[in-house]
């Protein structure tokens, strides 16, 4: 008969917690076009003060996500999506950066420029990267 031993948690104190939230490392993001081919984005994870200003630019009222129509599908990108992006690529987009404007540098892009294919899938995986996705949501809430 084999006894087991009690699990031991590692406590993490004082400078060393500081250790635990280094800046995290930046990502390669892929994103697949039709069109355009494949796209590599380097981005960095998002952080707690872009998840607020996120939270901030989304404005979903009046929009029912259960009864969706083509006209509404709109809607939710004008007030929920677009606003979300415009806070999330000029934070997390290193290269090429990604901007809120208009620039004449040939190295930076201009989200309005942006095929609403390419920031989707960009926002997707942004969001993906910075353990926003749909399965880490249900995982956090225990589903």
């Amino acid at each position: 008969m084999t006894t087991e031993l009690p699990k031991v948690i590692k406590t993490t104190e004082g400078e060393q917690i500081k250790g635990l939230f280094e800046r995290p490392s930046s990502v390669d993001i892929i994103v697949k076009s039709k069109k355009y081919g494949n796209m590599k984005f380097v981005n960095k994870p998002m952080n707690n003060d872009i998840y607020a200003r996120m939270g901030d630019a989304m404005k979903g009222e009046g929009i029912n996500l259960d009864k969706l129509t083509s006209l509404d599908g709109l809607k939710v990108f004008s007030a929920m999506y677009y606003p979300a992006m415009k806070v999330i690529f000029p934070a997390c987009c290193i290269t090429p950066e990604v901007i809120d404007g208009v620039s004449t540098d040939k190295g930076k892009l201009c989200i309005q420029d942006m095929p609403m294919e390419v920031c989707m899938e960009l926002f997707q995986q942004i969001m993906e990267a910075s353990g926003l996705s749909e399965k880490e949501e249900l995982d956090r809430k225990n589903i």
